[in-house]
Parts: structure tokens; C-alpha cells; sequence
């Protein structure tokens, strides 16, 4: 007695195998969320620019050089004098308290995409409170350099 045909046998192995790489991309994906995050960013089409100025709220920062230096390319090298311009960023005239920021908010920073905004608001949230910058180090996906771009910007309030 025969319970499949081989055609059948072969489509149910071509669905397992399906579902075997199905799983294994996930995996992937939460071993790596920032390489992951930057793949996304690939076939998304660029940020649409507001026509009319709008004024920024005076309690959030803005990222340096957005609004007046156009995004390189990854591929052209910048030159040398301009890497050392931005290896020390300049702190921003307001900072985010990252006990109190929102998701929107943190996503202002630079380096940080929406999928890093979350974790960071949800390891506050599961973690409590930061007690210091540092302390970002228990978010999945930052790293200590990340961290250390970071620390012009924020703040701990007490």
C-alpha cells in the first residue's frame, strides 16, 4: 500500500525545504538586526523632502549636517579631511532623555532606524529606567562604537 505518489512526495519535500529556508532567514534576521534593518533599506525608495519649511519643535534635536549636507554615496570615499571633521561629533544644543523619548524620537538620532528606536524603548520597558548611557548596551543591535556616537546626544535624566 502506497499512502503518496512520487509527485506528491517531491511537492512535499519542496514545501518542507521552502520552510526550512523560511525559518533559517528568520533566524538570520534576529541574529542580525542592523544588517538586516540596512537590507531593507535597499528597495525603499528615498525619504520624500518636505516642500515648505516647516519649523522644528524646539525641544528636539536635529542630526548634524541633515539639513545642510546632502547624503554620500557608501561607494565614493569621502576625503580624509572630512573624516576627521565628523569623528568628533559636535553635541547637539538639545539632548534626548532616553528615559523619556518615544519611539519617533529616537529615531531622530543618527544611526538609530525605526527597528532600533523600538528595541531601545523596549528594553527601557522591560529593563526599567536608565541609569546611564551605557546601559544602552543591554539593547540587542547597539554596539559600544554606536554608543559612543550617541553620547552627544543624549541625556539621563535624573
Amino acid at each position: 500500500m502506497v499512502l503518496y505518489t512520487r509527485r506528491q512526495i517531491i511537492v512535499l519535500l519542496i514545501l518542507l525545504a521552502i520552510a526550512g529556508f523560511g525559518l533559517a532567514i528568520g533566524h538570520w534576521r534576529r541574529a542580525n538586526p542592523d544588517i538586516a534593518d540596512s537590507l531593507e533599506q535597499l528597495d525603499r525608495g528615498p525619504a520624500p523632502t518636505p516642500s515648505p519649511v516647516l519649523p522644528r519643535p524646539e525641544n528636539v534635536p536635529s542630526a548634524p549636517g541633515s539639513d545642510s549636507e546632502p547624503r554620500r554615496s557608501r561607494r565614493g570615499r569621502p576625503p580624509a579631511e572630512s573624516t576627521r571633521q565628523r569623528s568628533a561629533p559636535e553635541p547637539a544644543p538639545d539632548t534626548i532623555d532616553l528615559n523619556r523619548a518615544t519611539t519617533d524620537e529616537l529615531t531622530r538620532l543618527p544611526g538609530v532606524g525605526r527597528a532600533l528606536a523600538r528595541r531601545i524603548v523596549d528594553a527601557r520597558d522591560a529593563g526599567g529606567p536608565f541609569s546611564q548611557v551605557d546601559e544602552l548596551g543591554r539593547v540587542r543591535g547597539l554596539s559600544a562604537r554606536k554608543i559612543e556616537k550617541l553620547r552627544a546626544f543624549v541625556t539621563i535624566a535624573r
